[in-house]
């Protein structure tokens, strides 16, 4: 989102988070435009960790608890860091309060990461009477348990129950109670407010949330679509609300449609359903564009490895993409809609390939439980 790059491009990826100082992000775009940039991040890995604030004129983080203190050997932990969204959008709007009370000559842009709502999902007494339900004590404590800590629930193999699954969702519910009554605050900072009726807002997210679908919760181990289908809500000038935008695009082609956007093209908005040619290939970083490659794949049709991007392996969940001698394997849901997960592969054949695929795959799901409970032995988490 602040490069227009993919991870490929950025480099940014597992392993290797530091973002270089050579690439121009969005906030070093928009100051060479005159604009006062100031960012404010409720994540730890948006920050100075990985350099993302490396071109703000202000940049604050909001995620340190003040309640732990970190040995700097220690490992970043959950209770180092402030999840629920009461706290960090008042500190949000103190921080603003101040930063704008004396106006600005030049345009602002303002970059407020929130990370709520994430679990431990802990609403407020107001939100949990707006959303929650009666349950039995029974119910509270096994959702309690995995709310505190969701690795218990891959650990030790658990499966919800629907009166479990409501409750979870109902606490989600609650959260996002919370978040909009923190945006309704910020609303009515004067700055924000005139902002809102003269500027350009966008609501967005950087994944969404499982709870419960697919037997799955939280955000990592699967591609399911709760997860990459995320919200985009993008407020103009002059509108009297934000209109959301429901097709699939990628969060690399917002700081390209913002350029556009300043340059006076003021059709890009309506335009953007992206037929850019980074967009016409499938790309291993990018898997709802090959969720859309499957449609019309005949298995039956002569051998499914020949297909220019993409091919699905008889009626089997594996799937192996060529494309320049790359080769992916991704996991599908039954219905072949759905990446669930995805590894690189090396091969010279269709055979060590797939051979290769369930191998990953087989190993993928031991490690999985062998460093959860790895984790969870060791109380880092």
């Amino acid at each position: 989102m602040f490069t227009g790059l993919s991870p490929s491009e950025h480099g940014v990826v597992e392993g290797q988070l530091w973002l270089k100082n050579h690439h121009q992000t969005l906030a070093r775009f928009l100051n060479k435009k005159g604009y006062r940039t100031i960012g404010i991040s409720s994540n730890p890995l948006l920050g100075p960790i990985t350099n993302l604030n490396k071109d703000f004129d202000t940049f604050y983080e909001l995620w340190k608890n003040p309640k732990r203190v970190q040995e700097a050997a220690q490992f970043l932990r959950f209770d180092d860091i402030i999840l629920d969204s009461h706290d960090v959008l008042q500190k949000a709007i103190d921080i603003l309060s101040n930063e704008l009370s004396t106006g600005s000559a030049k345009p602002i842009f303002l970059f407020l990461q929130l990370i709520g709502p994430h679990n431990p999902y802990r609403p407020t007494a107001r939100a949990l009477a707006n959303q929650v339900g009666l349950y039995t004590d029974e119910v509270w404590d096994r959702v309690k348990r995995i709310n505190q800590d969701w690795r218990y629930f891959y650990a030790e193999g658990w499966v919800l129950s629907d009166t479990e699954t409501s409750l979870l969702r109902q606490l989600y519910l609650a959260e996002l109670d919370d978040l909009n009554a923190g945006l309704e605050r910020l609303f009515t900072l004067p700055w924000v407010e005139r902002a809102a009726q003269e500027g350009h807002i966008i609501i967005t997210a950087d994944h969404g949330e499982m709870l419960g679908e697919k037997g799955h919760i939280h955000h990592l181990f699967n591609l399911y679509e709760p997860l990459i289908h995320i919200p985009l809500l993008w407020k103009t000038p002059g509108q009297s609300k934000a209109v959301s935008h429901e097709e699939f695009i990628q969060h690399q082609h917002l700081f390209p449609l913002i350029r556009r956007l300043l340059a006076g093209e003021t059709e890009a908005l309506s335009e953007w359903q992206f037929s850019a040619p980074e967009f016409a290939t499938a790309s291993l970083l990018n898997p709802v564009e090959i969720l859309q490659g499957l449609d019309g794949i005949d298995d039956t049709a002569g051998d499914p490895f020949r297909h220019d991007q993409i091919a699905r392996v008889g009626n089997d969940r594996k799937v192996i993409w060529h494309s320049n001698g790359h080769h992916e394997c991704f996991d599908f849901s039954v219905n072949h809609q759905e990446v669930e997960n995805q590894f690189s592969l090396n091969g010279t054949n269709d055979a060590e390939l797939l051979d290769g695929c369930e191998r990953e795959f087989r190993q993928f799901n031991q490690n999985t439980v062998q460093v959860e409970k790895m984790m969870l032995n060791l109380g880092y988490f």
